[in-house]
């Protein structure tokens, strides 16, 4: 009885493909298949509705983490009692690992002299350190091996990143002190210089290639630059004496993380796979693998209801976690408002936590293997971005592409495409395009950002620095325009809904335009429905609202919408929108509707003409 195998599916008739789609097809009643159950990522990659053997994509795959990733604190702040009392706190209350932000350029953050009081009391051999030194990668390398040295624990017992990317600092900054081939050439000596001694856990590079995500880059545009600019520093060790087994050891990267968690896993993945096409292709070993970062994404963060960032970073970290992610940093819920307070940073700790730990994402080695949709989609993106990899190498590799802007232009395009489809909430952004509030309290407990260097060393190498883009970015500029208004005026634009008929005939639309205009910021008076005109013309008069939007059935437009248009009118009205589509809206324009508002309409550009109305007060 013990060796009898219990088969669960043996009690049920076998079902194949055809039968499914007879399913489907009947559940969709004449709508078409493609255009409702495929969609494509914005790498071109189709999403299937479906996947089974006989569609996915199975792949050889390397080695996946084994064992916890490391919970990452992340530091930017320019004071070090501040950054040196937030990383013992952070140590001592379950993350295992630190990352600093040093001043560099432009850019604020820990000056270098203060590396030594803001580690002061940490214990360098027990917490693994990120630091992001920009480029001032020298300065700060060598400030950090002497912390180090004078710690006197034995070399082995180290383990963290200098964080040194010249080329990604370029592009992110627009700038570096030396020509990019001098940097080039420092950062590979000071790997050679690394390398012969014994710390062999302290990596050199850190290839941060989420500065190509913040300017909108897809998922394989950001993997084909992080494995272009993984070569280039590659080759750069090389000439500086290092074998390619040697050079490769010294190297690891940075992804960002965001809320797509299952083209976020596959990302992770890829990341792996390509890097270790990449080493065996140089001759090298690919089995000892590549160590993968994973920072929360800046740009799904969001300035207006920054309680959502909890959730995004929450499925951001599931992502990167069940992906593969060695070390994985969750930025506070409150990082775009300011210094995060300590309530957000230790909720930022206990994501971690929650995850590694109680739910036990990290005792197992990649998860996601077998994942029929998830290895199809980690192969689909590792050729897509071995392509542009290839493309980048073909025109001179990263620096020569940076200097042309033929890449950025890539990634450009691909933003605009992601921002089309933000303005018609297409992609919705819960708490700013959909289900915005526009009163909501801000956050207390948030101090002010870093001051900006006064001092900006001469630069001896610029160009177009990559821009920054978040998907809230547009609505939330309206959103702080409503703000100022009201701080100056004492009241926010309003919109008046005007609904016809009963609650039961409105509500639906009502709801619909309700959202449509506070993710702008312009808050929408609600009404109990009219049927008498007279009593439509003194609610809005007593609204005190520029806008109204009339809500309504189909039916209640056809015997009450030429009537509520002409009485908005008589009533003051500049612009009279009207929630729906209606297939002749002829008559309802003549009489004074100026828009319609409808799923798939270009919300932000109405929006946006909306306060081109207020003149001035926008």
């Amino acid at each position: 009885m013990a060796d009898k195998q219990l088969n669960l599916a043996a009690d049920f008739p076998h079902a194949d493909d055809a039968q499914w789609m007879a399913l489907v097809e009947k559940a969709l009643a004449g709508k078409p298949f493609d255009k409702v159950m495929r969609s494509k990522t914005y790498d071109g990659i189709a999403i299937e509705a479906l996947y089974t053997r006989d569609n996915a994509r199975i792949e050889a795959h390397p080695a996946s983490r084994n064992g916890e990733w490391l919970i990452t604190a992340p530091h930017w702040s320019d004071d070090p009692a501040r950054v040196n009392a937030e990383i013992l706190e952070d140590l001592e209350r379950g993350a295992s690992a630190f990352a600093v932000r040093m001043q560099a350029g432009a850019f604020p953050g820990l000056a270098v002299g203060d590396l030594d009081a803001a580690l002061s009391g940490v214990y360098l051999n027990m917490a693994r350190f990120q630091l992001m030194p920009g480029e001032e990668f020298e300065e700060v390398a060598e400030a950090m091996l002497g912390l180090i040295k004078s710690d006197g624990h034995g070399g082995t017992e180290y383990n963290g990143t200098l964080g040194v990317d010249p080329l990604g600092t370029l592009a992110q900054t627009g700038r570096l002190k030396d020509k990019a081939e001098i940097a080039l050439e420092k950062a590979a000596n000071i790997a050679a210089r690394l390398s012969d001694t014994a710390y062999q856990d302290i990596k050199t590079f850190n290839v941060d290639a989420s500065v190509y995500h913040i300017a909108g880059a897809t998922e394989a545009q950001e993997l084909a630059m992080m494995l272009a600019t993984g070569v280039s520093y590659l080759r750069a060790m090389v000439t500086a004496g290092m074998s390619v087994q040697a050079a490769a050891a010294a190297v690891e990267m940075t992804l960002a993380a965001d809320a797509d968690i299952f083209i976020g896993i596959a990302k992770f993945r890829a990341a792996r796979r390509l890097w270790a096409r990449v080493v065996e292709s140089c001759g090298a070993d690919s089995g000892t693998g590549i160590r993968i970062n994973a920072v929360t994404s800046l740009r799904m963060l969001t300035i207006k209801d920054p309680w959502v960032n909890v959730l995004r970073g929450t499925a951001a970290c599931f992502a990167a976690g069940v992906g593969g992610a060695n070390a994985i940093t969750v930025l506070p819920h409150d990082t775009l408002l300011g210094m995060s307070g300590r309530s957000a940073r230790r909720i930022a700790r206990n994501i971690q936590i929650i995850l590694s730990d109680e739910s036990s994402l990290s005792r197992m080695a990649d998860p996601a293997a077998g994942s029929y949709a998830i290895e199809s989609f980690t192969s689909e993106i590792c050729d897509k971005a071995w392509g542009l990899f290839q493309k980048i190498e073909s025109e001179g590799g990263v620096l020569p592409v940076l200097k042309s802007g033929s890449f950025v232009k890539d990634i450009e395009a691909s933003w605009r495409e992601r921002r089309s489809n933000i303005a018609k909430r297409k992609d919705a952004i819960t708490g700013v395009s959909e289900f915005p509030d526009v009163n909501e309290k801000p956050l207390k407990d948030v101090g002010p950002q870093p001051a900006l260097p006064s001092q900006i060393p001469a630069a001896g190498e610029t160009l177009a620095p990559l821009p920054f883009h978040r998907l809230a970015e547009e609505f939330e500029v309206l959103r702080l325009k409503s703000d100022a208004m009201l701080e100056e005026g004492g009241m926010r634009p309003r919109v008046f809904i005007a609904g016809l008929g009963s609650p039961a005939d409105f509500t639906a639309r009502a709801t619909f335009a309700r959202s449509f205009f506070e993710a702008g910021g312009i808050e929408a008076i609600p009404s109990e429905g009219f049927e008498d005109m007279a009593s439509l013309k003194a609610a809005y008069s007593s609204s005190e609202a520029p806008f109204a939007v009339i809500c309504g059935s189909d039916a209640q437009y056809e015997s009450l919408g030429l009537e509520a248009a002409e009485a908005l009118i008589e009533a003051g009205c500049s612009r009279i929108y009207l929630a729906g589509r209606p297939s002749d809206p002829t008559k309802l324009e003549a009489a004074g509707v100026g828009e319609m508002i409808y799923m798939g309409c270009d919300v932000l550009d109405t929006l946006t003409r909306a306060y081109e109305l207020l003149g001035g007060k926008s």
